[in-house]
């Protein structure tokens, strides 16, 4: 077993916690995507949610659009 700091392990679960929001947000959009398919979306994405958040930070929604 590998010893972690806490740091690290608040870091992980910070990671978990985000990809059970957007397993969640897909869930209920209608997509119908494996579970663990969507697993592994969903820890890949919030493990790069700072290169997500500047791909779409232009991206400008209107109020209207949704």
């Amino acid at each position: 077993m590998t010893a972690i700091s806490k740091s690290e392990a608040d870091a992980y679960d910070r990671v978990i916690e985000a990809a059970a929001e957007l397993a969640e947000l897909i869930e209920t959009s209608g997509i119908v995507i494996d579970e663990y398919d969507l697993e592994d979306l969903t820890i890949y994405l919030a493990q790069h949610s700072l290169e997500i958040l500047q791909i779409i930070g232009d991206l400008k929604i209107a109020s209207g659009d949704r």
